[in-house]
């Protein structure tokens, strides 16, 4: 279960990752969010400071399951 762990957790923050390099192009797919227009204005870019935030919250929950501080699926 290690094994699928360490990779599952790979695939979670390189997922982040991209979410965070990618912003516009998640933006223009998925659209404008209205909440996060009405909530990060300025000087933040609304959509697209939550796709940042949102990546690296997926970085976070990547590295905390690599390192056995969240244990999904445990018996």
């Amino acid at each position: 279960m290690i094994i699928f762990r360490i990779l599952g957790s790979i695939i979670v923050i390189a997922i982040g990752v991209l979410m965070m390099k990618y912003t516009v192009r998640i933006t223009d797919v998925v659209g404008k969010i209205d909440f996060a227009e009405k909530y990060l204005t300025t000087p933040l870019a609304g959509t697209y400071t939550w796709w940042r935030i949102v990546g690296f919250g997926a970085i976070i929950l990547g590295l905390l399951w690599m390192f056995g501080y969240l244990n999904f699926g445990a018996r």
